[in-house]
């Protein structure tokens, strides 16, 4: 039997068809996701790199600002502190003198020289000898740690028989005490009592830009950092005493301080 040449159906014929479109799409593919060229990875990198320093710069000034506003806010609790600080201090003005009060102008708060001084009694001081005016010397009764406190710059007010004085310690002889000026009026020891004062000044050290709190004559401890003004003022007939701060390196920030001292002697 003769046989016929079959010729390829359209399957085969398909087939062949789409095995050649499979081979052109693969190499059309393979073209397509070959890579970058050299102009769009600079490119790439430009971009990067843009966007990179774009975000340090961000991250760095937020950076600043945070670290300005905790120090604006450290600044600010500070100065909460230091004038809260000043307000006990102010309270305690005129405490244990049992009301005597020298001829003083704004005694016992005096501001001079942008310096606010305040004066209280320490510990009250008893007389073994009378005193006699022109005397520059007192005998008193010593007590346990009366080496301690009594030292040369402090300030004793003695008050009797309807006079008050004010005298600095020049210097301590076991029980005698050396004092300035000279007394101008006698004190029977009997009828006086002699007050040992506690200062306490408030002051600007401009040089530092810190303000400084003395006790009693001793070198001033810091009280508050970073203070570009300080202006203390008292009101004797108002018994007003008012504090205002300035603080802050470059904008600088207002505070203030309004207080009645309940405590000053003679009201």
């Amino acid at each position: 039997m003769m046989k016929m040449p079959v010729s390829p159906g359209p399957g085969l014929k398909s087939f062949s068809g789409t095995e050649t479109e499979g081979g052109k799409q693969a190499t059309r593919s393979k073209s397509l996701f070959s890579g970058f060229s050299l102009l769009e990875s600079l490119i790439s990198l430009s971009l990067s790199l843009f966007i990179l320093i774009s975000a340090l710069e961000v991250m760095t000034q937020a950076k600043r600002i945070y670290s300005r506003s905790q120090s604006e806010q450290e600044t600010a609790l500070g100065a909460a502190v230091a004038l809260e600080k000043i307000r006990e201090d102010l309270e305690q003005a005129g405490a244990g003198l049992d009301g005597h009060r020298p001829e003083a102008d704004c005694w016992p708060i005096k501001v001079e020289n942008s310096v606010i001084s305040m004066y209280s009694g320490d510990i009250t001081v008893k007389l073994a000898a009378d005193i006699e005016a022109g005397q520059t010397s007192v005998l008193i009764i010593p007590w346990s740690g009366s080496d301690s406190k009594l030292r040369a710059g402090r300030t004793i007010l003695f008050a009797g028989q309807g006079r008050i004085e004010l005298v600095r310690i020049t210097g301590v002889l076991n029980d005698r005490l050396i004092v300035s000026p000279a007394f101008s009026s006698s004190f029977r020891a009997a009828e006086s009592a002699a007050y040992l004062l506690e200062t306490v000044e408030l002051y600007l050290d401009s040089k530092q830009s810190i303000l400084r709190r003395r006790v009693n004559g001793t070198s001033g401890q810091p009280l508050l950092e970073e203070v570009s003004s300080f202006e203390p003022a008292y009101d004797q007939p108002g018994n007003l005493v008012s504090i205002r701060l300035g603080t802050g390196p470059r904008k600088e920030k207002s505070h203030e301080l309004l207080f009645y001292p309940k405590n000053t002697a003679g009201t």
